[in-house]
């Protein structure tokens, strides 16, 4: 998209705002960051009301603690068997049934099952060649199944037939499972914990929420624990572990901190996981010996700052308490 045809100013969600110039800026040095892997890019697009949307791969690191459930899927699924031989014997077989109209190379997987129409208002009453107008002979299954040539509209043309996707391949596609770590699914091992760190892939867009990409990423390994005993943490090199907001959009997140995993990873982790603080977080890289001594001058710290508070309330408690005694004092008068 044209940059020239962004507004001034960008929503960069959670009530931020970036000008042109910094969104477009950051985009290019996330693209750039990840410019020998070009299916990682990001692009963006705006719709009619000015809001820009920003698409692509968010990168998810597995930190649940909790076992997570695959989906069971049955390998003995019995498919349901539909069948193309029309259950008219006196009418041509076809596929369309009663259906007329144009159908396109490839549709069906065998094409020997695919004979001319018939006329509606005069129909034959035993299925004819085409070419020949000669009663079609009985050709044994086996014949069919080592044929690899059949013939299309006259005996001098031979089309080899396309071999197309079976009912049992395209259900086994559609069933496909993305792999955790290389871990697939199995009826025994359906029950398990993916190994800390273990990054992923999943493709959003920078309108869906923390709870949307949550949903996605389960779906997408079809995983059945609920939404609802996730969350994701965004984890800074220096060790803050910050939550997100089930409003944030985490895309937005990633976007303005830069595409390394380096500086900031996003974490799939348990809801109950417990954040840590910048000012916690500056402490952790540290060694025992110069925590111990940090820990013993915040003690030190924490005494002094009790008996300062613990002074300050004497005083006001004697001041008031010094009031209170001359307001209650009886008042003597004298005459003359």
């Amino acid at each position: 998209m044209n940059g020239a045809a962004l507004l001034p100013v960008i929503q960069a969600g959670d009530g931020r705002t970036l000008s042109r110039a910094e969104f477009l800026s950051l985009i290019n040095t996330y693209n750039c960051f990840l410019k020998d892997q070009t299916q990682l890019h990001l692009s963006y697009s705006q719709d009619n009301n000015g809001e820009v949307t920003v698409e692509g791969f968010l990168n998810i690191s597995w930190g649940v603690q909790r076992p997570i459930r695959l989906k069971i899927q049955d390998d003995k699924q019995i498919l349901p068997f539909i069948p193309l031989v029309s259950s008219n014997a006196s009418s041509p077989v076809s596929p369309l049934g009663s259906k007329r109209g144009m159908t396109r190379w490839g549709e069906y997987a065998d094409l020997h099952q695919i004979d001319e129409e018939a006329v509606v208002n005069d129909p034959l009453p035993v299925p004819y060649e085409t070419s020949t107008l000669r009663p079609i002979k009985q050709r044994s299954l086996e014949l069919e199944a080592e044929s690899n040539l059949f013939r299309c509209m006259s005996d001098a043309s031979l089309v080899k037939r396309r071999r197309g996707k079976s009912t049992s391949q395209k259900e086994k596609e559609r069933q496909h499972r993305f792999s955790i770590n290389g871990h697939f699914y199995n009826y025994k091992t359906a029950i398990f914990t993916p190994s800390y760190g273990t990054p992923t892939k999943v493709r959003i867009t920078s309108t869906m929420t923390t709870n949307e990409v949550i949903e996605q990423l389960l779906h997408k390994f079809k995983i059945e624990n609920d939404p609802q005993e996730f969350a994701l943490y965004c984890v800074h090199q220096s060790g803050e572990k910050r939550k997100l907001s089930n409003t944030d959009q985490p895309l937005w997140e990633r976007i303005l901190q830069g595409p390394s995993d380096d500086i900031m990873k996003i974490f799939l982790m348990d809801r109950e996981e417990e954040e840590v603080s910048n000012d916690v977080a500056q402490y952790l890289n540290l060694e025992l010996p110069i925590l111990e001594q940090v820990l013993l001058k915040l003690k030190e710290e924490e005494s002094r700052e009790i008996q300062r508070v613990i002074s300050k309330y004497h005083h006001q408690h004697r001041v008031l308490s010094h009031i209170l005694s001359c307001k209650m004092s009886p008042h003597i008068e004298t005459s003359v």
